[in-house]
């Protein structure tokens, strides 16, 4: 199985190469998730020249760690900096895009900050940008209820039946390092400098529009697409393949003219 090398242990990569790509987006899935969970999107940006990398963070997919326990930001900005080397010494030429869904957006944004010379623009979908003091009370036995996450009966019928994918575990290293993106982004995330696509369905109940609709009127760089009725997978709900289409016109306008 293809592994990158970590002090904490080795972390399972995927690459879905494109024929003839064009770019190469780094992508970082959120709490629950893994890589394989992707594939459909992984084929959308390979028929439109785009390479996908993508790495189960810690804890989840087939990556070592207590499930659920993200260990830290830092951590996960270790393995996106190790895939994004591996990226760009498989094709130097092509220009990188960050993406992230969920707690993987908090981990690009805050990449984003601090490394953004390093990539063309950034993606990030579901991205929590501010305090969710409802789901924080139960980070103790974090448990999502499915249909917050998707209508559609493909996806869900993943969550429900693949072993390597779960919606139930202890939050507490997550909300932790999410207190800690919070208090960040509250200070800083105004200096984003780098153009950065925020993808949100409109209907989302785990991380609501709202913050992010405000930080995007504030912030130029941040552009908001809002998918009417979409729930928190918003790669994974049923208007996926307008989702993709999105994130594709995205990597035409930054990589043209």
């Amino acid at each position: 199985m293809p592994m990158l090398d970590h002090d904490r242990g080795q972390a399972y990569y995927r690459h879905w190469p494109s024929a003839d790509p064009r770019a190469a987006v780094i992508f970082l899935h959120g709490f629950g998730e893994h890589t394989g969970l992707y594939h459909r999107y992984a084929f959308a940006l390979n028929a439109a020249g785009i390479d996908l990398w993508a790495v189960d963070q810690f804890g989840h997919g087939l990556t070592g760690g207590e499930r659920g326990d993200i260990v830290s930001i830092e951590a996960s900005c270790d393995l996106a900096d190790s895939i994004t080397d591996l990226a760009a010494r498989h094709r130097p030429d092509l220009p990188l895009f960050a993406q992230g869904h969920s707690f993987g957006s908090v981990v690009t944004l805050w990449r984003l900050l601090d490394a953004s010379g390093r990539y063309r623009a950034g993606i990030v979908s579901g991205v929590p940008i501010a305090p969710m003091s409802e789901l924080a009370d139960t980070a103790d036995s974090f448990d999502l209820d499915p249909t917050w996450l998707s209508a559609d009966p493909f996806y869900l019928d993943s969550l429900q039946h693949d072993p390597l994918a779960f919606v139930g575990a202890s939050g507490s290293a997550l909300f932790s390092e999410l207190g800690k993106a919070w208090s960040r982004f509250g200070s800083e995330l105004a200096s984003l400098a780098v153009p950065t696509l925020a993808l949100h369905g409109e209907d989302d109940p785990v991380a609501p529009i709202e913050p992010v609709r405000a930080y995007a009127e504030q912030i130029e760089p941040l552009q908001l697409r809002v998918f009417p009725g979409g729930r928190h997978d918003i790669l994974n709900e049923t208007a996926h393949r307008e989702v993709a289409a999105a994130v594709i016109e995205f990597v035409a306008a930054q990589t043209t003219g």
